[in-house]
């Protein structure tokens, strides 16, 4: 199988139904193969197949690292990020464990100014024993998010997440390149 270097997040799509079969770690939905886990992107186009590779080596995470994960959990002060992925030098390694986010709020009904299930996060590491992340630094926090009542994407307008399907207008605490993240091969930039 051709290697290529794209990495990608559980969600993406990297490629049509027309185009690839889905193979391993991917999944068909509405036309499009959908990666189901965090890894790089394999082509074998004698077989036509597409795939995502997760070859995981152990990765050791130390505080102040930057991390990439997804919102898998919200409890009363505190949520649990699934983290896909750890910054080690100008690479992204893949990562396969969780570390609790805590949140300034008194309960988890008032949270949905600053997460919500299924947010796409940059955090840093803040604490190893137990495993805690931050999200409360300009450069840090919401990547990717859906509209909670429509689930399309939300765009930033006016420093606030807007709904192009819905009109709802949406708050998080957002990274301050949301949406403007694109990460592929060893390097992320910003498009």
């Amino acid at each position: 199988m051709e290697q290529v270097k794209d990495i990608v997040f559980p969600g993406d799509i990297i490629a049509k139904e027309e185009e690839y079969l889905s193979g391993k770690n991917t999944q068909d939905i509405d036309g499009d193969v959908i990666s189901t886990a965090f890894g790089k992107v394999s082509r074998d186009d004698k077989s036509l197949i597409i795939s995502v590779d997760t070859s995981r080596q152990p990765v050791i995470i130390k505080r102040y690292d930057i991390v990439y994960g997804k919102i898998i959990k919200i409890l009363n002060k505190e949520a649990v990020i699934l983290i896909s992925g750890v910054v080690k030098g100008n690479a992204i390694v893949p990562a396969n464990t969780e570390a609790r986010l805590k949140l300034p709020i008194p309960n988890k009904t008032m949270y949905s100014h600053i997460i919500t299930l299924g947010d796409l996060v940059r955090a840093k590491i803040i604490s190893t024993r137990p495993l805690y992340a931050t999200i409360f630094d300009p450069n840090l926090g919401i990547l990717k998010s859906k509209c909670t009542i429509c689930r399309s994407d939300l765009v930033v307008e006016n420093g606030k997440l807007y709904c192009k399907n819905c009109g709802r207008v949406e708050q998080r605490k957002i990274a301050s390149d949301y949406g403007n993240i694109n990460i592929s091969g060893v390097n992320y930039e910003r498009s």
